[in-house]
């Protein structure tokens, strides 16, 4: 009687065995995908809480710009050109959400309490 010496798997048998690997791989990947996922709304909060904080900064400094109202507008750029901000090298404040577009010309209200001597800063439309 002649026995067979089996000394390898059939193609049927790594067959199946790379399509079970590729459909755990496919759900781990799937599933994994969401972790690495770029999220910038905490970024773009961080950035609108500096832009009113240095906005702020800039008011309190020169409260010359309150003498006649109580409240005001200036934009990004002000606080660029004043030191407060600091761009690229182009001295531009690029969005994060997109990369492309400049912070520059958004504007900012600065609301002045002449009783506590505070100002409010609030980035207008971002």
């Amino acid at each position: 009687m002649k026995t067979l010496n089996k000394l390898g798997y059939t193609k049927v048998e790594l067959l199946i065995v790379v399509v079970l690997v590729g459909i755990v791989t496919f759900i781990m990947v799937n599933k994994t995908s969401y972790a690495f996922a770029i999220d910038n709304t905490e970024t773009i909060n961080d950035i609108k809480n500096i832009i009113e904080i240095q906005a702020e900064d800039y008011a309190m400094d020169h409260l010359e710009i309150f003498s006649e109202v109580d409240s005001t507008y200036i934009n990004v750029d002000d606080l660029v050109e004043n030191g407060y901000m600091i761009g690229n090298n182009k001295g531009l404040i690029i969005d994060p959400s997109d990369n492309k577009t400049t912070l520059n010309e958004l504007k900012i209200r600065l609301d002045y309490n002449k009783a506590a001597n505070q100002v409010e800063a609030t980035l207008m439309n971002y």
